[in-house]
């Protein structure tokens, strides 16, 4: 296991090294990550070495979560009548305040066009 902590910024530096930050699990600077050691991570370090630090630690076997029995609450809900018309009216008002907006902006172009050539 590698343990890899972010020391500085990578504000300024490519997009290729930011973006390896993040496949790293990395997004703050003193964030500390475990992360296998393999080929690609030690990749991976390599590229953004003047931005982390890291070191080896000895491989402590992860205690795994207990595995609970499959039961019939597992499945998804259906939704409830309640729960469809809400999602419905939240649709409807989106969709007309939408409309109300073309109309307003419509309308005020027209009525700032009508303004100026009556000034003229």
């Amino acid at each position: 296991m590698l343990r890899i902590k972010q020391t500085r910024s990578p504000i300024g530096t490519r997009r290729s090294h930011r973006e390896t930050l993040r496949s790293l699990g990395l997004r703050k600077i003193g964030q500390t990550v475990e992360q296998a050691d393999s080929g690609s991570i030690r990749g991976m370090i390599r590229t953004v070495a003047h931005l982390v630090s890291f070191e080896e630690i000895a491989d402590v076997p992860a205690a795994e979560p207990a595995k609970k029995a499959a039961t019939s609450d597992d499945k998804p809900k259906a939704k409830t009548a309640a729960a469809k018309s809400t999602a419905t009216k939240k649709a409807a008002t989106k969709s007309k305040s939408s409309t109300s907006k073309k109309t307003t902006t419509g309308t005020r172009a027209a009525s700032a066009r009508s303004r100026a050539k009556k000034s003229e």
